[in-house]
């Protein structure tokens, strides 16, 4: 079997011709789409980082709507980011954009044009820093996500994953200078949607006559797939303690897996461990103070690869607490600024099985 590793100027202008074409004519209607500003194109890659497209598309537009710019994000409180970046996971995006913002504002005062300012913001790599130039103002860059690395491998017939320089050599060699925008986006867009992992829709593509891995019958075996990342389980007890219609926050009790600056108090238990022993450890230690407490919930939610099960326990604070909480650490917020406050949706799904909580939770 001899596969052809090289294409000449004639087979890629060919190539692109027919992969341009295909992609006009049946492109996703992305909101991102729509007038690729820097900022836009910029907000939907990092939000399409480890997510998928119909998990980010109400998330995209609901954050275009209270942060339409980039002063307007720089300017926001980043609890205010967090909020509305809640369920999404790897809150660490979400922190990166709003640093990034600020120091955007600060040393450019808009957007930069340059790759190697846009590669040096928080949170941006190689891939973004591309996309962004390539997207928003056409600049020949090329990029490489797991979409385009699973359609060169097939196109070239590779059984062996190369180095990662060359997917971005391959990348480079094909991008057209003129249209790199739109060949960037229809390479991810043919991987998304019909070179795709299981059983690739190879009588729909527009390049299926350039395939190597089609024509040798072996599109179905390459690339070769990874293992996934073991799922770990993690049970966790939760307290919801009420003082004067007012429950406690803190940033400093909980697990490192858990998001968010502010949260429910919680803590991981150990094995042996009862739910009802951490959670009357964990009130003590903060609080000093023997509390009632009630079971209410057990709730199951996934961050990543943990799968959480958290019980949760409520408890009313009638008297003085002789542990006053720091406050820097803990915060004491009414009902409803608690939507604002909690990042984690985990927290939301165990006050609502609250019912005196259901009406904000």
């Amino acid at each position: 079997m001899e596969l052809q590793h090289n294409w000449d100027a004639t087979k890629t202008q060919k190539f692109q011709r027919m992969l341009l074409r295909w992609f006009g004519k049946h492109h996703r209607a992305l909101p991102w789409r729509h007038d690729p500003t820097p900022y836009r194109v910029w907000i939907s890659e990092i939000m399409l980082q480890q997510t998928q497209v119909k998990i980010v598309i109400p998330y995209y537009n609901g954050f275009l709507k209270r942060f339409p710019d980039i002063e307007s994000l720089a300017q926001a409180r980043e609890d205010e980011v967090l909020a509305l970046w809640s369920g999404l996971g790897y809150y660490s995006r979400a922190r990166n954009l709003h640093r990034a913002a600020r120091l955007i504002i600060e040393k450019h005062g808009e957007f930069p044009r340059e790759y190697r300012d846009i590669l040096a913001l928080p949170g941006i790599g190689r891939y973004t820093a591309g996309a962004i130039c390539s997207l928003a103002f056409n600049q020949a860059r090329p990029v490489v996500d797991g979409n385009i690395h699973r359609v060169i491998t097939r196109l070239k017939g590779i059984r062996r994953r190369p180095s990662e320089s060359f997917f971005w050599s391959q990348m480079s060699d094909w991008i057209p200078a003129s249209k790199s925008s739109s060949f960037n986006q229809a390479m991810m867009e043919l991987g998304a949607m019909v070179c795709t992992p299981f059983q690739p829709h190879c009588s729909k593509c527009p390049v299926e006559s350039f395939c190597d891995a089609r024509r040798f019958g072996i599109q179905d075996r390459i690339p070769a797939t990874r293992a996934k990342q073991a799922t770990r389980r993690v049970p966790i007890a939760v307290l919801i303690l009420e003082q004067k219609g007012r429950i406690l926050l803190t940033s400093v009790y909980k697990p490192h897996f858990i998001p968010g600056i502010w949260v429910l108090p919680c803590r991981q238990m150990l094995k042996g461990e009862s739910p009802e022993d951490v959670a009357h450890s964990l009130s003590r230690e903060m609080l000093d103070l023997k509390i009632a407490l009630e079971p209410v919930s057990i709730i199951s939610h996934s961050i990543s690869c943990y799968r959480i099960t958290a019980y949760g326990f409520f408890g009313k604070i009638n008297g003085p607490i002789p542990k006053r909480p720091g406050a820097s650490d803990f915060r004491w917020a009414h009902f409803r600024q608690c939507r604002e406050l909690l990042t984690s949706s985990l927290f939301r799904k165990v006050l609502q099985k609250l019912p005196k909580l259901r009406s904000w939770a």
